[in-house]
This record gives C-alpha cells, sequence and structure tokens, in this order.
C-alpha cells in the first residue's frame, strides 16, 4: 500500500496481495480521517467477501437478516464507496468476474489482485459516528 495526500483527499493505492478494506482503515488511522467519504474506489480482487441484506422485516439478531457471500476468482471491482466515521470505514462494492455482477458491504479479507485505486475526501469541519437505532441498524449520527 502507497498513501499520498493533497487537499483534504488520501489517495491510497493499494497492490497485489493488499487487503482492501484492513488497507483502507489503515490509510485513515495514518492520515487522521476521524470523518470522510470514500469517493472513488476501482481495481481487481483475487476473492470478494460481501455482505447483503435479504429480508424486508429485519429480525433484531443480524445473522438472520444477512447474507454472506465468499466468492473466489478474479472480480473487476467496478466501484467502492461510502462514509468514513469514527474512522471506520462502511464501504458498498459492485464487482463482475465475466458472468456474474455482484453488490454488497465489503467485508475483511478482500485481497487486491493487480490493483486498487480508491479516493477518500476528508471532512474536517465536523464529526460523524455510528449509534444503534431502531431493528439494531448503525445510524449516522453527528457527533
Amino acid at each position: 500500500m502507497e498513501t499520498f495526500e493533497s487537499d483534504g483527499h488520501v489517495i491510497v493505492r493499494l497492490d497485489r496481495g493488499d487487503l482492501a478494506l484492513e488497507s483502507l482503515t489503515d490509510a485513515c488511522e495514518n492520515h487522521d480521517v476521524d470523518t470522510g467519504v470514500v469517493v472513488s474506489g476501482i481495481g481487481t480482487f483475487s476473492n470478494l467477501n460481501v455482505h447483503y441484506v435479504n429480508r424486508t422485516d429485519l429480525p433484531e439478531e443480524k445473522a438472520d437478516r444477512n447474507i454472506q457471500l465468499t466468492l473466489d476468482g478474479s472480480w473487476e471491482v467496478t466501484n467502492v464507496g461510502g462514509i468514513v466515521a469514527d474512522g471506520e470505514p462502511h464501504l458498498h462494492v459492485t464487482a463482475f468476474n465475466g458472468d456474474r455482477t455482484v453488490g454488497g458491504h465489503l467485508e475483511t479479507g478482500c485481497e487486491v489482485n493487480v490493483l486498487g485505486e480508491f479516493t477518500i475526501r476528508k471532512l474536517d469541519d465536523f464529526s460523524l459516528h455510528r449509534q444503534p437505532g431502531e431493528n439494531a441498524v448503525s445510524q449516522l449520527q453527528r457527533r
């Protein structure tokens, strides 16, 4: 991983073998990004770990409402975006493997296959954090 910072933006270059979410979390820590927006993310992963909500009734247990996907093979990442609150990225991803398009909440363990390029916009004028809301859904709040 290599990072570059200019004018409130942190550019993150991930190389083969880097872990996407873990590296972006490290970049936020290294560049003091407490609150920010991931405005751009592209690359390829050699595996894809995501979850998505598959229900509308939202049972209390998160395990009962989320589908976890762990997919091997090369995945072309067409978009990663989300919010950083309390220094923690909450990101969603869209990726394609030549036959299937998958989208969902980016999880740990996604290894970069060829490259990854991400842009984080730091927001220094206010702070956001997440706290449990209705149905144990994590909600953004102004700190």
